[in-house]
């Protein structure tokens, strides 16, 4: 049986619509009786409070940490990118259970992944999904003495999870938006015939803006949180409904027996053994962010993958693509 999760980033706190556009996504969930995993920011987590009723159909679903402050300088690959790993470590451990100011950046109070836990208690977070997909070693080292235990971020596999230093590592999204095109499908098939576990992801907020809430964030933090561009009512409720078809179409398949979309998470057994020429792939695929959006270059960073991953190099490396 082919093996299918549906993954949604919820990022968006500053455009209201982003809350209305999560209530469709999780009302079509629970009209075709499909669970999915939510990766929640810190500051998503605090606006959700508000809502009691979406919190409550969360709670049907699994529940994924995606930083505190997303989009917010200094982001998880600026904080991170100093010389001491152990500082950048200690640095994460604050930063990712605090509220961050989104304007300043600065740490104010708490919040983030404890504020997540808080809101789904007793449901444990043990999902990670870095925003961008842009993780560094010690910031996920400090999510994993979170609770931590699974990344959706990086790029190490294609094709199943796979375990290194307690943390399985699932495999790197297939699709990142769904026009409901014929292209999308194909991608869909093509995607579970050849993956063991095919993780599929969107952004709610992109079904009723035209682009990214955080562009206001690409060239450093804005003086205002200001709103983007909505798509017209017509442009959104054709997504919409593309989706609902979408997810028809994989319900059936369930019943059927072909697919199965159950986001319940565990253990990968196979042990990561990786080549340094492979690591400098994974490197430069989880650094795309910062330098296609901010322009930034890490210094340091790259040397905290290789220490974060020294034994896991192997002559003959494993095939984990």
């Amino acid at each position: 049986m082919h093996k299918l999760l549906l993954t949604f980033d919820v990022e968006d706190f500053v455009n209201a619509n982003e809350i209305t556009s999560l209530r469709i996504f999780l009302e079509m969930l629970e009209k075709y009786k499909l669970k999915g995993l939510f990766f929640i920011t810190g500051h998503m987590a605090e606006k959700l409070g508000s809502f009691p009723d979406l919190v409550e159909l969360l709670e049907n679903h699994e529940i994924g940490f995606h930083s505190s402050g997303h989009s917010v300088h200094p982001t998880i690959p600026e904080y991170t990118d100093i010389e001491s790993y152990e500082q950048a470590y200690q640095i994460s451990l604050k930063r990712e259970t605090s509220h961050i100011n989104p304007l300043t950046g600065q740490i104010e109070g708490k919040g983030g992944i404890h504020l997540l836990q808080e809101l789904f208690r007793p449901k444990k977070i043990r999902a990670f999904r870095a925003p961008g997909m842009s993780w560094t070693p010690p910031n996920l080292e400090a999510l994993f003495n979170l609770g931590i235990r699974f990344d959706f971020s990086s790029s190490i596999s294609n094709s199943e999870p796979i375990n290194y230093n307690g943390i399985t590592f699932y495999p790197y999204t297939f699709m990142q938006q769904w026009d409901a095109s014929l292209s999308d499908y194909q991608c869909l098939i093509s995607a579970l015939l050849k993956r063991k576990v095919a993780v599929f992801d969107l952004h709610p907020t992109l079904y009723v803006n035209r682009y990214e809430w955080d562009s206001i964030f690409y060239r450093g933090n804005p003086v205002s949180l200001t709103r983007v561009p909505e798509r017209t009512s017509a442009e959104s409720l054709s997504l919409f409904k593309g989706f609902d078809m979408f997810l028809k179409r994989i319900r059936f398949l369930e019943k059927s027996n072909i697919v199965a979309t159950d986001p319940t998470l565990s253990a990968s057994r196979m042990e990561l053994r990786m080549s340094k020429d492979y690591l400098e792939k994974v490197y430069n695929w989880s650094m795309r962010w910062p330098r296609k959006r901010f322009h930034y270059e890490p210094k340091f960073v790259r040397a905290h993958f290789y220490k974060f991953f020294e034994k896991s190099f192997s002559q003959i490396p494993l095939d984990i693509k």
